[in-house]
């Protein structure tokens, strides 16, 4: 019921950029900036609101270039809770490079004690900040698209068992029982950790892209003395700095999947149900809690390594491809404004990037690759376009979060049953736009 209007909408939205050719063969560069703040730059903000006061570790940026000769569209994450500013970094990186918005797979960590980008009147040195970390994506960029020389590409795909469903159940002190962040094992959680490997017609490795279904919480709300939180990359970075310690010269992308209702098993931050009643507890670990940052970090590389032996066969003739757009779902109760969704693809042949700016849960990302085209469809959360006052970026839950009140099912404003198919139809679209 949504294909016809989606249709409709995106024959606006969406380039044509399929060739009626044949492609020349992939070509790939890649590039990784330090975004650290600076010492004189704290404190910052960070996503959960925890006031970061010094560094634990380092935060980047990356950037891979891919085209068919030439430059076609770029790979952006930042270790940050959300890619910054989509109308002046995105529309900048845009006209810096004269690769399309569009073209652009624009995302981040989502990182919940990376700094925060954005200029903030309660941190004076925030702008100066913001201004430093474009510099430095304009000259990944630039690195990245000067490197590209021609590759080759392959995806592996393994199991990674350090996520855990985080609707919890509990039960108020009248002993109605209710949803809220938690630990259930027995929720919905894709276990599967994908790795997109790019290499030079010579084997060596230019860039990878690791996806995989988890919040970057580990770190949040850490103990850095009495002030605040300590500044660390969480899961993806320690990752990403692992692998490209592995590959010298290579640049690692940490793109987190559809994570909306999925954490880490533990994190700093965790939930119980009280003993007492059964309501939820939130309670903060004493220290920073760096041990569990650097065990995740290298159980998730012993599994990226797994899932790279997995790879076959690596592929040279890969048609780059692109596509964009906006739909919308119907509103919950008649009258109010239908809720505006939005996705972007990136397109390698059998292996399908399909982005989302908000964070949509597990069970929704499973029903898009079951439902996508491609053999390897990659959903990730954070991948914004310009900016749309529209489009919602915080959780989007499930039918059956909205049905039994799970985490912020309460905010929602789409009709149940709708999610899915809305969602499969507007990917849908961009694929057959995307040809």
């Amino acid at each position: 019921m949504f294909r016809f209007a989606l249709a409709m909408l995106l024959a606006l939205t969406v380039p044509q950029n399929a060739a009626s050719a044949a492609p020349a063969p992939l070509t790939v560069g890649a590039a990784v900036r330090d975004t650290t703040p600076r010492a004189e730059w704290l404190p910052l903000g960070s996503t959960g609101g925890t006031r970061v006061v010094g560094v634990l570790d380092p935060v980047h940026l990356r950037v891979i270039a891919l085209g068919n000769g030439r430059p076609t569209a770029l790979v952006v994450t930042f270790e940050a809770g959300g890619p910054p500013e989509p109308a002046r970094f995105l529309k900048g990186l845009a006209d810096h490079t004269g690769i399309p918005a569009e073209a652009i797979y624009y995302g981040a960590t989502h990182g919940h004690t990376s700094p925060t980008i954005a200029a903030d009147p309660k941190y004076p040195a925030s702008g100066a900040y913001r201004d430093f970390v474009y510099a430095q994506l304009l000259a990944a960029a630039d690195e990245a698209i000067a490197a590209m020389r021609p590759a080759r590409v392959g995806i592996g795909q393994t199991r990674s068992y350090i996520n855990v469903n985080r609707q919890g159940e509990f039960t108020r002190a009248d002993g109605t029982p209710y949803g809220a962040q938690g630990y259930n094992p027995a929720g919905p959680s894709d276990k599967t950790l994908s790795v997109v490997r790019f290499e030079d017609m010579a084997g060596k490795p230019i860039a990878f892209i690791v996806h995989y279904a988890v919040h970057n919480t580990v770190m949040y709300d850490n103990r850095f003395g009495a002030q605040g939180a300590g500044i660390s990359s969480d899961i993806g970075g320690a990752v990403s700095s692992a692998i490209e310690a592995h590959f010298p010269g290579s640049v690692a992308n940490w793109i987190p999947g559809a994570s909306g209702d999925q954490n880490p098993i533990l994190s700093n931050e965790y939930f119980t149900p009280a003993i007492e009643t059964g309501e939820q507890q939130t309670q903060v670990m004493s220290r920073a809690v760096t041990e569990l940052r650097d065990f995740y970090g290298k159980v998730q590389f012993a599994d990226v390594l797994r899932a790279l032996k997995a790879i076959s066969p690596m592929q040279a003739d890969v048609p780059v491809r692109y596509a964009a757009g906006d739909a919308a779902l119907p509103a919950a109760t008649a009258g109010e404004p239908d809720f505006a969704i939005q996705l972007k693809l990136l397109r390698l042949g059998d292996i399908a990037l399909v982005g989302n700016p908000g964070e949509i849960f597990n069970s929704t990302g499973l029903y898009l690759q079951a439902h996508a085209p491609a053999r390897y469809t990659l959903v990730s959360n954070q991948v914004r376009g310009l900016a749309n006052p529209d489009i919602f970026t915080s959780y989007i839950p499930d039918d059956y979060a909205m049905i039994h009140g799970g985490w912020h099912a309460a905010k929602m404003r789409y009709k149940v049953g709708t999610i899915e198919p809305g969602y499969a139809a507007l990917m849908n679209a961009l694929f057959d736009k995307a040809r």
